[in-house]
C-alpha cells in the first residue's frame, strides 16, 4: 500500500505540470514536544526520563484529490512504544455524493458498538486500519418527495496490529477486518434506520515452551440502530451481537464458540431554559467466570469502541481518578441536566452508574470454575462489592458576567470499586471533591485564570489504618492576549508514604508569530489516569522540563 500511494504521488507531480502548480493548495502541521528528567517506578525508585516526539503532518490538495501524509520520530516515545517513520499516509477522492480513501482510514458507524476505529496521540492508542474505505450518500429534496428520504452506503476493509495500552502485558494482535453499513433516513433524517455487519480475523502471537505459537478467531458481528428526532426531542438505540469462533489456540485446533452483544441507548431534550440527556449501557460482549478456559480470547474487537456513558471532567482531581469501563461487561447509565432559566448562569446536575452484570460465589462446579452468587440484567446492582459498583454525583454553578469572565463552584461525589476477590476482599476508592474556577479580563487583552480544588479521598489500598486522604490543587495563569501566557501550578497529597506529596510546576507559553506557539513547563506533575473513550492509560509522575512547539502551516 505505501509504495502504491507513492507511486500514484509520484505520478500526479509529474504529469500534472502547469496547470498542477495553479490549482495545488496544501496545509500543514507540525508537532515537537521534548522533556527531560526523572520519574518513578511500581517499587517507588526514581529513573531517568527523556523523550523526543517530532510529529509533522502534511495535506494536498488537488481538485477532487486530497494526498496526505504524517510523519512521526518517537525517539523515544513519552508513553507506549517508539516509533519512527511515515506513520499515517492515505489518498482521498471526493465528488459529489461519493467519497473514496486508500491507506489508513478510519471509522464510526452508529455509536461505536461494532465499529469505532480511532486515534489518542496522549495515550498512543491507535486501532485505525490499513486498507480502504468509501461511503456514498443521496439525500433526496423536498421537491423531489415530501418525505425527503436518504440513502446511504459505507464500507471499510484493512488490517490492524494492535498493542493493547491499557494492559501493556497482553501480546499484540494482528486483525484483519471488513465492515459494511447502510443507513436509510426519512424527513431530512430526522428518522434513520442503520444496518451494519462486521467480520474480522485476529491472530495473537505469544511465547510457547518451543517458540510462538497462535490462536485464531473469527468475529461476525452484526448491528442495527435507530435514531428519532422530534422537535426538542432526540433518541437513538443501538444492538450488537458479537459472534466468535476460536479455530486454534496455542497451535491446537479447537472449535469453542461465544456470543457476546451490546445495548446503547440515549434520550435528549433540549429546551429554552432546560436540557435533559440521559445514555445507557448494557455491555456483554465477554462475560466469562473467573478461570473459564479461553475466555480471555473472547474480548472485544479493539476496532469496537462504543461509549463510556460517563462524563469526561476537565478538573484535574476527578480526571485522574476517574472509573474504567469494563467495556466487556458493564451495564449502567448517566443523567444530565442542565438548567439556564436564569439569565448568565447555568446549573448543571449529573449523576452516573454502573456495575458487572454478575458477583462472583465461593462455590464452583464439577469443573471447579467459580459460581454466580447474584446477577443483574438491566439495571446496575450495588448489593456487594463483587458487582464493582460505581456511582458519582455532581453540582456545578456557572455565572457568566460579560465578554470571556466567568465563575464557576463545583461539588462531586464518587465511589468505584476498583478490585475484588472471595478472600481479600475490595479495593474501593471514596472520594467527595469541592472547587471553584474564575475567569476575568483584567483590560481588553488580559485575562486571569484561576482554579481551586481539594479532595478527600478514602481508598482502601493506602498502607495506614485509616486509608483516608487529602489532595490540593491549585492553578493560576495570567496572559496578555495573544501573545504571553504564564503562571504555575500546586499539587499537594498527604499520601505521605509515597515516593512524594508536592508537586510544584511553572509554565510560559509564547506564541510566535501567528502560526507558531512555544510552551514551556518546569516542575513536578502527578501520576494519574489519562482516559480518552472509556479508554484509560496509568501516566507515571514526571518531574523535569517540558517544551512544546506547535505549528499550523
Amino acid at each position: 500500500m505505501k509504495k502504491l500511494l507513492v507511486g500514484i504521488l509520484i505520478f500526479v507531480l509529474f504529469f500534472s505540470g502547469k496547470s498542477f502548480a495553479q490549482d495545488i493548495s496544501a496545509v500543514g502541521s507540525n508537532l515537537l514536544r521534548i522533556g527531560s528528567g526523572e520519574t518513578f517506578s511500581n517499587t517507588g525508585e526514581s529513573e531517568r526520563k527523556r523523550y523526543l516526539e517530532e510529529i509533522a503532518n502534511a495535506r494536498i490538495f488537488f481538485n477532487n484529490l486530497t494526498l496526505g501524509f504524517r510523519y512521526e520520530m518517537d525517539d523515544p516515545s513519552e508513553v507506549g512504544r517508539s516509533f519512527q517513520g511515515i506513520r499515517r499516509r492515505w489518498i482521498e477522492y471526493k465528488k459529489d455524493y461519493l467519497n473514496l480513501q486508500a491507506g489508513d482510514v478510519y471509522a464510526l458507524y452508529g455509536r461505536g458498538l461494532t465499529l469505532n476505529a480511532f486515534e489518542s496521540r496522549p495515550l498512543n492508542y491507535d486501532s485505525w486500519l490499513d486498507g480502504v474505505s468509501g461511503n456514498y450518500e443521496y439525500n433526496w429534496s423536498k421537491e423531489e418527495s415530501d418525505l425527503r428520504p436518504s440513502l446511504g452506503a459505507k464500507l471499510i476493509a484493512g488490517t490492524l496490529l494492535f498493542h493493547n495500552v491499557v494492559d501493556t502485558t497482553l501480546p499484540d494482535e494482528l486483525i484483519s477486518a471488513r465492515a459494511i453499513n447502510g443507513q436509510f433516513g426519512l424527513f431530512g433524517k430526522k428518522l434513520t434506520l442503520g444496518l451494519t455487519f462486521l467480520q474480522a480475523f485476529t491472530s495473537i502471537s505469544e511465547p510457547g515452551a518451543f517458540g510462538d505459537v497462535k490462536t485464531l478467531r473469527e468475529v461476525n458481528q452484526p448491528e442495527l440502530y435507530l435514531g428519532v428526532i422530534s422537535g426538542d426531542v432526540a433518541g437513538f438505540f443501538q444492538f450488537a451481537e458479537m459472534r466468535s469462533v476460536l479455530s486454534q489456540v496455542h497451535d491446537r485446533p479447537d472449535s469453542a464458540s461465544h456470543r457476546g452483544k451490546a445495548i446503547y441507548g440515549s434520550l435528549s431534550y433540549a429546551g429554552s431554559d432546560l436540557g435533559l440527556t440521559f445514555e445507557y449501557k448494557n455491555y456483554s460482549y465477554n462475560i466469562q467466570r473467573p478461570g473459564a478456559e479461553n475466555a480471555s480470547y473472547f474480548s472485544k474487537l479493539p476496532i469496537s469502541n462504543p461509549p463510556e456513558v460517563y462524563k469526561e471532567f476537565t478538573y484535574a482531581s476527578l480526571t485522574r481518578t476517574t472509573h474504567t469501563v469494563n467495556f466487556d461487561d458493564e451495564l449502567g447509565f448517566q443523567l444530565e441536566a442542565n438548567i439556564t432559566a436564569i439569565e448568565g448562569n447555568t446549573i448543571t446536575l449529573y449523576g452516573a452508574a454502573s456495575s458487572r452484570h454478575n458477583s462472583p460465589s465461593s462455590e464452583r462446579d464439577s469443573n471447579f470454575v467459580p459460581l454466580w452468587a447474584e446477577s443483574t440484567s438491566l439495571v446496575p446492582k450495588f448489593s456487594g462489592n463483587g458487582f464493582y459498583p460505581f456511582w458519582e454525583a455532581f453540582l456545578e454553578f456557572e455565572h457568566d458576567f460579560g465578554e470571556l469572565n466567568y465563575f464557576k463552584v463545583f461539588a462531586h461525589r464518587r465511589s468505584d470499586v476498583i478490585a475484588y476477590s472471595i478472600s481479600a476482599g475490595a479495593d474501593v476508592k471514596l472520594s467527595t471533591t469541592f472547587g471553584a474556577k474564575v475567569q476575568y479580563q483584567t483590560t481588553p487583552s488580559q485575562s486571569l485564570l484561576s482554579s481551586f480544588e481539594v479532595q478527600f479521598m478514602h481508598d482502601d489500598a493506602r498502607i495506614l489504618n485509616d486509608h483516608k486522604l487529602m489532595n490540593v490543587y491549585f492553578l493560576a495563569q495570567y496572559s496578555f492576549n495573544p501573545i504571553i501566557t504564564f503562571g504555575g501550578v500546586f499539587d499537594f497529597s498527604t499520601w505521605y508514604e509515597d515516593s512524594r506529596h508536592i508537586w510544584p510546576q511553572g509554565f510560559i507559553s509564547y506564541r510566535i508569530g501567528a502560526a507558531n506557539n512555544l510552551l514551556l513547563s518546569y516542575g513536578a506533575e502527578r501520576k494519574g489516569l489519562n482516559c480518552t473513550g472509556g479508554i484509560c492509560r496509568l501516566v507515571p509522575e514526571f518531574e523535569g522540563v517540558r517544551l512544546t512547539l506547535t505549528s499550523q502551516l
